[in-house]
């Protein structure tokens, strides 16, 4: 049996889609000298090839992956999006506005000096950033508002023009940037590991509070329980507050056995001579305590003591807006914590790290106790399993239906488009989620599939359409749309470097992890952290990523219109 597989693709576009798909990924997991192609960029590499041979995918695909991700986008920034308002974001919301702003500035520049179409121009400044929300933004803009004041041969060439300016400047717009941010610190001389550890130093890797208690969060990974028996005649009938336990021994007391009796200690106990204690901490500071407190024991019902490890959403009052210093975690709540999260990047944290809503604190300590703490923080997301799909379709509904609402300005509809009428509603369904737990839930891992899946899909579609004039685009104005995108790359990192330096001014460090973010570009902040030998950039990063994926999401719907 002779199988044509030519033939066979031809007449199945969803076998096509999904060996894009999967071809897509295995390309997008080579990597060469630390530097990894991706998925996105894999599967638009895949969907050129096919689509430049002819074969074509379902476009529901494409429409689906477009709602998918946009909304997903407006979900995931939800949280943090208008709380931080309130906050000391201002400075990376401003950064954010400059960096997006000269983008669209540099590109209608050279638009108008070339004398390029709206559709180029997007697609310039989607490629030239990598930001798929303008991309997706600027086709529904053509399809919502521009599509009817034009005709369908329009319509269809302005998206050819679209597809073929992403697909020319994004490569450089990947690559150009990380080879960027990481010669950027050689060129200006900074010592960026030296301005790193110097901020690790200002605002140090441990916390304290007015307690006195102090624990150095690193060593917080390795926590370990032991038991001992209480002998020092220094700490017999004093309170532990008076004995300042926390901040002594870097350890928090679980449990006192005295007798028959086992019962959890606070700020009063007062410990007596033949006490038997289980003591949480670092291995490091564990190993000091025969010292202070008495030898070391065995005891079955203190040593299998329940302790677990939550994942805890910020979200109440009590904890949004407050430095982990205000917070008296080992004192007041006997745990710690071991790791903070931000939109899916774990940060370095410090005395005066700033909780914001939406952080995902990683906490260890007895079960107890982490549930006082988590309702006084906010939830355990991962106790919700499963994803409200009612508030989810009707958000998209919702979102859909905002987006057709537009102002006429001569023939053409100005509005939010489709694609801000998703955005908008996934930031209001994201930020409602964040104050009521069980609205709308999205576990982590939904969120993560729906928007990968999403952005996929959409590139996929896209790919196999520009591979359809890619080579006739790269022949007639290739190069100096290449060029153009090097351009529109390079100006937002340099704009974003003057501004966030002289007028803003954030330390380097966290500024070149701030521009990565509001150009949403994740291998440029790997480059950049390993450049300084620390997680402090992705502190900056975190501040713009958020603002950024909107801001570029809404540029993509103007620049349609401009």
């Amino acid at each position: 049996m002779v199988i044509d597989v030519v033939s066979l693709l031809h007449a199945n576009n969803l076998l096509v889609f999904f060996l894009v798909l999967g071809l897509g990924y295995l390309v997008g997991n080579l990597s060469w000298r630390g530097f990894e192609v991706g998925a996105t960029s894999g599967v638009l590499l895949a969907g050129l090839f096919f689509g430049h041979f002819g074969f074509q995918v379902p476009h529901a695909v494409q429409e689906i992956g477009f709602v998918l991700f946009i909304y997903s986008v407006g979900l995931q920034a939800g949280p943090r999006f208008f709380s931080v308002f309130a906050q000391d974001g201002m400075k990376y919301l401003a950064l954010s506005v400059v960096i997006v702003a000269s983008a669209m500035g540099a590109a209608l520049l050279l638009g108008a000096m070339l004398e390029l179409g709206p559709g180029m121009i997007a697609g310039m400044v989607a490629g030239a950033l990598t930001s798929t929300p303008t991309l997706a933004a600027s086709e529904a803009g053509i399809r919502d508002g521009l599509a009817h004041a034009l005709s369908a041969e329009q319509v269809d060439a302005l998206l050819g023009d679209l597809t073929a300016s992403y697909a020319i400047t994004y490569l450089f717009g990947l690559a150009g940037l990380i080879a960027c941010i990481r010669l950027l610190p050689t060129v200006l001389r900074i010592d960026l590991p030296a301005e790193a550890a110097k901020l690790a130093r200002e605002n140090r890797t441990g916390f304290s509070t007015d307690d006195g208690e102090e624990q150095d969060l690193e060593e917080n990974r390795t926590l370990r329980v032991r038991a001992f028996e209480v002998a020092n005649p220094k700490v017999i009938g004093r309170p532990l507050r008076d004995l300042q336990f926390v901040r002594t021994t870097g350890c928090v007391i679980q449990q006192v056995r005295r007798g028959d009796d086992l019962f959890l200690p606070d700020a009063q106990t007062m410990l007596e001579k033949g006490d038997l204690i289980s003591v949480a901490g670092p291995l490091s500071k564990l190993e000091g305590l025969p010292d202070f407190i008495g030898p070391g024991t065995f005891d079955a019902q203190l040593l299998e003591t329940p302790i677990d490890t939550v994942a805890v959403v910020v979200s109440k009052a009590g904890a949004v807006g407050k430095r982990i210093s205000e917070l008296h975690i080992p004192a007041v709540y006997g745990c710690f914590i071991t790791r903070v999260i931000r939109t899916q990047i774990e940060l370095p944290v410090s005395l005066d790290f700033q909780l914001e809503k939406g952080d995902v604190l990683v906490i260890t300590g007895l079960k107890n106790r982490l549930e006082r703490l988590v309702n006084a923080f906010g939830y355990v997301e991962r106790r919700f399993v499963q994803t409200d799909l009612l508030t989810f379709c009707f958000g998209i509904v919702g979102g859909m239906l905002l987006g057709q609402i537009s102002i006429r300005v001569g023939d053409v509809g100005v509005g939010l488009g489709t694609a801000g009428g998703l955005l908008f509603a996934g930031l209001i369904i994201g930020f409602l989620r964040s104050m009521h737990p069980t609205f709308g839930r999205v576990p982590p891992a939904a969120r993560w599939i729906l928007r990968e899946l999403g952005l996929l899909f959409f590139m996929a579609g896209i790919g196999v359409k520009a591979g359809v004039g890619i080579v006739d685009a790269l022949l007639t104005v290739g190069l100096p749309l290449f060029v153009s995108g090097v351009v529109i790359t390079l100006t937002p990192v340099i704009v974003g470097l003057l501004f966030g330096r002289f007028v803003l001014g954030i330390q380097p460090a966290l500024l070149l992890g701030a521009i990565t973010g509001a150009m949403t570009s994740t291998p440029s902040l790997n480059v950049i952290t390993q450049v300084a030998k620390s997680p402090i950039p992705a502190l900056g990063y975190a501040g713009t990523y958020t603002f950024a994926n909107v801001f570029l999401a809404l540029a993509g719907t103007a620049l349609i219109y401009l």
